[in-house]
């Protein structure tokens, strides 16, 4: 069996970032987009970039779409490419994690219906970065701890099972920064489905059965909750 692949589309300040972290982590990737003159810059930054027609069904199939493709990023600067390249993957393959990026509120709603996974507003995640800055730098200094991976520190996805004694818990009531260090930065709401919660919009939520807590830690804090809350 193949080794998965993650295929950023769009080589964009958003790509540079994105392939920096992956890079920190050893994970492998493939940028691709379809501007030739973007291939001097790519090289000058250490990223091999690959030009191809990504409006073309074959060329996103011969990229592994459908068969050994797990994560695909759309961070094109143009949301009508995220748009288009979404609505194209998601047809060809109703399982991969879809990340789109957006620059206009707009193309939320076009995403969501394209396909996309979850959907990253830079206005928004810069927004809630400054006020984190303002009222919390320490928060910030876990938050780049894990982006730059200086410390064994990981953001997780924790899904709420029937059994824990999270479900049904109101989100204040599990916040988990007083007995494990972690940090809780929101929630997929199932019944909200691609919608994340930020803790810091001060929704008291009631967790439910298959809810998605989001949290920062180090490793074996994150196992420790797990175990004692049975998820």
């Amino acid at each position: 069996m193949r080794e998965s692949k993650i295929l950023l589309f769009g080589f964009s300040r958003s790509a540079i970032e994105i392939g920096a972290r992956l890079k920190a982590q050893g994970l492998a990737f493939i940028c691709i987009d379809n501007d030739a003159s973007l291939l001097p810059k790519a090289k000058k930054l250490g990223f091999e970039l690959l030009i191809a027609d990504y409006s073309d069904d074959e060329t996103l199939l011969s990229l592994g779409i459908g068969e050994d493709v797990s994560f695909v990023f759309t961070l094109f600067d143009e949301d009508v490419h995220n748009v288009f390249l979404t609505l194209s993957i998601r047809s060809l393959d109703p399982k991969v994690q879809i990340v789109s990026t957006t620059h206009t509120k707009d193309a939320i709603h076009k995403l969501e219906i394209a396909g996309a996974s979850t959907i990253l507003d830079p206005y928004q995640i810069c927004g809630k970065r400054i006020y984190k800055l303002i009222t919390q730098p320490e928060i910030m200094q876990v938050i780049d701890a894990t982006i730059f991976g200086e410390e064994d520190i990981n953001m997780e996805q924790i899904t709420i099972t029937a059994h824990s004694p999270l479900n049904g818990l109101l989100l204040n009531e599990c916040y988990p920064t007083e007995r494990y260090n972690m940090l809780l930065i929101g929630l997929h709401d199932k019944e909200l489905k691609k919608e994340f919660l930020f803790i810091t919009e001060g929704h008291n939520h009631k967790l439910d059965q298959g809810d998605i807590l989001v949290v920062i830690g180090k490793s074996a804090e994150i196992e420790r909750f797990r175990m004692d809350f049975s998820l």
